[in-house]
């Protein structure tokens, strides 16, 4: 790969003096409060007269801003092994950089921690390290630092629904201190993205000695901010690393990550200017925020698909008649109407159009399972389950709209056929904990979501249906294991050929379809709402792969 080390800098440098150029001409119209007041907060949002929570001008010493930015709930923990929900990698992708990172909005691969790489052969990877990058404790980063990292993401300890992506690795053998080697046991097709992602978040080896597992309480990292405090239920406060490795980078002198659980609340802070920031909007609020004249909703579409899991283990869903009747009574096109609207399209299956691999109702046995009542009854009375109720099951969700709206339209839909459905409405981190645990510990369903982390459907197929990643060890929640897709699933992991690959992913998402693991029901898109003042915000990109970017690395606020 080339060597870009200067390329990102020198670009980062040209918008200083852009924003350097710009400062004093005038706030854009409706920043820090559009249309009312703004209120201040911890995060040092500004009222309409420039200050600043702590009677300041908005700029600290090193001239930058603190920045806040709403999320939905509280994060499961601050540790890059366990970032795996779009609460939490909002903030751990700020405290642990990685060696590589995709680029805004292309998802090309290019240096971050490594300053260059070189792919010798389908299983030996080398990258070479930046000299005189400071850790968070100020060691210097080393490839010890490296190994130590992605050792703890695989240890037994951290439990890390990441550990899959490494899965492929056989060795990391340190070259010297700033060359390292990762040497496969068999191609895999997606390893190049690991780099890119969690997986390899970085952290100092004295730090993992010392804490272990309990770094994911007082985080030290290798990113653009360190941690300050975690105030449980209310924020988690950053601050600019001042040693960062990158120019002058971060812009921002403080970043705090304010918990909103009331999607309102949320609504109301952007708007008044309170929140510099979100993502954490319920679908139907879009529509509300393009409407704003201080607020810009960035849209792309993702990678991401919300679908109801179920337990292959408990009967009737053992039953792969039953699950085909279930996917029958469910109208994926009303639901995604009511759910997301304009944003977003229905679901066939896990893969969305932009991804290779993608499937259409000609492609499958069942044609997609275009809603048939009738069909589902029949199926139904075939399966023996012809009771009032024919039977009665628990669907886990929470509040948060694009799921929780789902299952309710789902309850009376699979009502009209006769299956009573028991919605569990519990709170994100909960549900994400059981989704995790042993299949026995599962209700009948689970109202999920997976987003892809790579440009590529191995980010999608291979951690969630080969058998290899059945919980707890992995994030196969279903319980699906077929041989045959198994086989695929490998091909397309280890396959070079790209056309193999491509003919490997769609046999293997037939095969899924048509055996019904699941409903899939809607790919929402990717959505990030920001204040216009907000400069250097260069787009969204699909999921999964937004939420292993640093976004707010780059990002500065117009004085």
């Amino acid at each position: 790969m080339p060597d870009d080390t200067e390329v990102g800098s020198e670009r980062r440098r040209r918008f200083l003096k852009y924003l350097t150029a710009t400062a004093g001409a005038g706030s854009l119209a409706g920043c820090f409060g559009g249309e009312e007041a703004g209120t201040p907060t911890s995060g040092g949002a500004t009222d309409q007269g420039g200050q600043t929570d702590s009677g300041q001008d908005g700029s600290s010493e090193s001239g930058g801003a603190s920045f806040t930015y709403a999320l939905g709930s509280q994060p499961v923990n601050l540790s890059w092994w366990k970032a795996y929900d779009d609460i939490t990698n909002p903030i751990t992708v700020h405290l642990y950089d990685t060696l590589l990172e995709f680029n805004r909005p292309d998802m090309e691969l290019t240096p971050a921690l490594a300053k260059d790489w070189t792919i010798d052969d389908p299983t030996h990877y080398v990258y070479n390290l930046r000299e005189g990058v400071t850790l968070h404790n100020g060691d210097e980063m080393t490839v010890d630092d490296v190994v130590a990292s992605a050792n703890l993401t695989t240890s037994s300890e951290a439990s890390s629904p990441l550990a899959w992506m490494l899965s492929s690795v056989d060795s990391y053998n340190k070259v010297d201190d700033y060359t390292l080697e990762i040497v496969l046991s068999e191609p895999d097709a997606t390893f190049q993205y690991v780099p890119a992602t969690q997986a390899m978040g970085i952290a100092p080896k004295a730090a993992i000695d010392e804490k272990g597992t309990d770094l994911g309480q007082e985080p030290v990292g290798s990113g653009p901010f360190k941690f300050e405090n975690w105030q449980s239920g209310s924020q988690v406060t950053l601050s600019r690393f001042e040693e960062y490795w990158d120019d002058d980078l971060p812009n921002l002198d403080e970043v705090t990550f304010q918990i909103v659980p009331g999607g309102t609340g949320r609504l109301t802070g952007l708007r008044q200017g309170d929140f510099h920031g979100s993502h954490s909007l319920s679908t139907d609020q879009y529509s509300v925020v393009e409407q704003m004249q201080n607020v810009d909703l960035h849209r792309t579409t993702s990678f991401q698909t919300t679908f109801q899991v179920m337990n292959l283990e408990m009967e009737p869903f053992d039953n792969p008649t039953v699950r085909r009747a279930i996917n029958f009574a469910t109208d994926t096109k009303a639901i995604t109407e009511s759910v997301v609207g304009k944003y977003g399209t229905p679901a066939i299956s896990m893969l969305p159009e932009n991804m290779f691999g993608h499937v259409t109702p000609d492609d499958l046995e069942y044609g997609g399972y275009q809603y048939d009542p009738d069909r589902a009854r029949s199926m139904l009375d075939e399966a023996g389950l012809t009771g009032d109720p024919r039977f009665e099951f628990t669907l886990m969700t929470t509040n948060a709209t694009f799921l929780r709206k789902p299952s309710i339209i789902m309850q009376e839909q699979l009502g009209e056929v006769g299956i009573k459905v028991n919605i569990n409405q519990v709170e994100q981190s909960k549900m994400l904990s059981v989704s995790r645990a042993p299949l026995d510990e599962h209700p009948g369903m689970i109202t999920s979501w997976w987003a892809s982390d790579f440009p590529d459907p191995g980010g999608i197929l291979n951690p969630v249906f080969h058998s290899d990643f059945i919980v707890p060890d992995g994030n196969n929640w279903f319980g699906y294991s077929n041989p045959d897709v198994d086989e695929l699933l490998n091909t397309l992991r280890t396959s070079v050929d790209q056309a193999e690959r491509e003919q490997a992913a769609k046999e293997a998402n037939k095969l899924i379809v048509d055996d019904a693991p699941a409903v899939f029901m809607v790919h929402p898109d990717t959505t990030r709402a920001l204040n216009q003042n907000v400069q250097n915000f260069e787009g969204a990109m699909p999921s999964f792969v937004t939420h292993f970017n640093t976004f707010l690395r780059d990002v500065a606020l117009e004085q």
